[in-house]
């Protein structure tokens, strides 16, 4: 039977000894059960008084943040679940979310079954370091980005006072992988290979003449085009529309193999109309032929709307599609990248010193002149020109 109670105001808590237990007992009201409307006063025992007003003023000063009622119950598997599942997937493309559910897995597999509220800033530093490791610097840095979004949206909705993965560090930042500025005679290799693709030539010839992303050229589609002629049929150039991408979303249960989808571009000013050359229409139209005569020999087909497909007619895989490439380019002795083929778009605009940023920024999508300016070209700006022009003759040396 309980012996005398030290009784304290509801705000203040309560503390005695149980004789029965032969316990200290502390009890604090830290809210209202939302179903029932009743106060919530937890009862925790301890073997000395000491430990039991420690315990009080430690619950004064969490719930004085007006932390949720049932913070303490929550897993961080439970609440980063929750929260890609309320906050992200309504918002993110297929693929992002492949992305963002990738990184939460690895915090999941470390600490999924710690209590939200008990993650230290040390617990999630030795997932970047260790978990992940110093050779994988891309995935240290999602990794913070995306976890302290999941922290921070936490401590907003009171379930932690702080967030832990407020400052994080990353491991040195390794060096640039040396741009290898494609030849033209890189360029004749790449075009002359045949590596059983029947659409590898006229993609060569497209990422040449518009410095297009790899999900921006799969996702082409034969409305992008438009072919202009004069008054004689002759054909003088044409514009393309690059107003799409293709994505790798979430495993389809029916195949076990990630969809493959087309949605919107990068960005929104990655929405763009760039000038054709004249040769390089002509090369498509040719490309038509061919692609409908593969058509027609075929069983099925499935995306004739597609410039580019698999040979029987399917979505091309991005994944496949740099496997295939870096095959090429072991085959051909390239130390070279599918985005150094973009890179070199933006040096050879510069180098021409007849465009600006703003036309190196217009062809290639960027979301902001800085993307240009830091990451692809290090010349001063000079003289402003028509990009159209410059990309008629560089056409023809190919």
């Amino acid at each position: 039977m309980a012996s005398k109670k030290k009784i304290r105001p509801r705000s203040e808590g309560s503390i005695y000894y149980n004789e029965k237990r032969k316990k200290w007992a502390a009890q604090i009201s830290i809210g209202t059960d939302p179903k029932t409307g009743k106060a919530i006063r937890p009862m925790k025992y301890f073997n000395t008084q000491k430990e039991a007003l420690t315990y009080i003023k430690e619950m004064k000063d969490k719930y004085s943040h007006n932390i949720h009622y049932d913070a303490e119950k929550i897993t961080v598997a439970q609440w980063l679940n929750k929260w890609f599942e309320t906050y992200k997937i309504p918002k993110l493309r297929e693929n992002t979310q492949v992305s963002y559910r990738r990184i939460l897995d690895i915090c999941i597999n470390a600490i999924g079954k710690m209590k939200l509220e008990k993650v230290t800033a040390s617990d999630l530093q030795y997932i970047i370091f260790h978990k992940i490791g110093s050779d994988h610097y891309r995935t240290c840095q999602y990794f913070r980005t995306v976890i302290k979004q999941a922290f921070e949206r936490a401590r907003r909705e009171h379930l932690i006072i702080e967030n832990p993965a407020e400052f994080l560090e990353l491991p040195p930042k390794p060096d640039k992988r040396q741009f290898i500025k494609p030849t033209l005679e890189i360029w004749r290799k790449l075009l002359d290979h045949e590596p059983g693709f029947y659409g590898w030539q006229m993609a060569i010839y497209t990422v040449f003449i518009t410095g297009i992303r790899r999900s921006e050229l799969l996702a082409l589609t034969w409305d992008s085009f438009k072919i202009e002629r004069d008054k004689n049929n002759v054909i003088t150039g044409g514009t393309v529309t690059i107003d799409k991408a293709m994505g790798i979303g979430n495993v389809n249960p029916d195949t076990g193999r990630r969809n493959i989808y087309i949605d919107r571009t990068k960005s929104r000013t990655s929405v763009r109309t760039l000038h054709l050359p004249a040769a390089y229409c002509r090369e498509l139209i040719t490309f038509k032929k061919k692609q409908n005569a593969i058509q027609l020999a075929s069983k099925s087909w499935e995306h004739p709307e597609m410039l580019f497909t698999t040979n029987d007619g399917r979505y091309y895989n991005p994944n496949v599609f740099s496997s295939l490439f870096t095959k090429v380019c072991k085959e051909l002795a390239l130390n070279i990248t599918f985005h150094m083929l973009r890179h070199d778009m933006a040096t050879s605009m510069k180098a021409s010193h007849r465009l600006d940023f703003k036309d190196i920024q217009g062809q290639l999508g960027h979301s902001n002149i800085q993307i240009t300016l830091d990451t692809y070209t290090h010349i001063q700006d000079e003289d402003v020109a028509e990009v159209s022009n410059w990309l008629d003759e560089r056409f023809s040396q190919l």
